[in-house]
């Protein structure tokens, strides 16, 4: 049985970790896609409902992919850990705690990245994560850091913001589409 590629959003910012995951979970759950994902947020049930999404722009507020709180399951089984404003250290080291060790990186930057780095088909879901993991970690002891100018120009009300985020999110589900088998 193949398990989904389980992405765990741990941003540092709840309000920006719950809109992202949505969107994120939107633009990987597109039928080009044959690659099982799920996307988790690190963010109690309770805020998920009561969250004040700030002004988003027309094509993001039609998204009706809803944000999934992770369950000790989806982190236990992540693949990888996004953040889009900075990762939450506070719940990385809670993940690190109870021995989730995979790689974290800020979405906006690794994307980046990931288009750099040369284009490997994979043969199977499992050497997709795989291929992910490694790309991660390749970034992450490259000197990838935390924020990017998007998490730095964090301006909820700025419509642009969103539509960065969002368009991130579907580099990133373009890149997926491209590696998988």
């Amino acid at each position: 049985m193949v398990h989904p590629f389980v992405i765990v959003v741990a941003d540092r910012d709840a309000t920006v970790g719950v809109i992202s995951s949505m969107l994120l979970s939107s633009a990987l759950a597109t039928t080009l896609t044959t690659v099982q994902t799920q996307v988790r947020v690190l963010v109690e049930p309770q805020f998920i409902t009561g969250v004040e999404a700030p002004e988003l722009p027309e094509e993001i507020r039609r998204i009706e992919e809803l944000a999934i709180s992770a369950s000790p399951v989806d982190i236990e089984s992540a693949s990888l850990i996004v953040a889009f404003s900075g990762v939450d250290m506070n719940k990385l080291t809670e993940l690190r705690e109870r021995g989730v060790a995979v790689p974290a990186v800020n979405l906006c930057q690794f994307v980046e990245h990931l288009e750099e780095t040369a284009h490997h088909k994979a043969t199977s879901q499992v050497q997709l994560q795989e291929v992910m993991t490694s790309a991660a970690l390749q970034f992450g002891f490259g000197g990838g850091s935390s924020t990017c100018s998007i998490c730095e120009a964090q301006e909820m009300a700025s419509m642009d913001y969103w539509v960065s985020i969002a368009d991130t999110c579907s580099r990133f589900a373009r890149h997926v589409q491209k590696l998988q088998p």
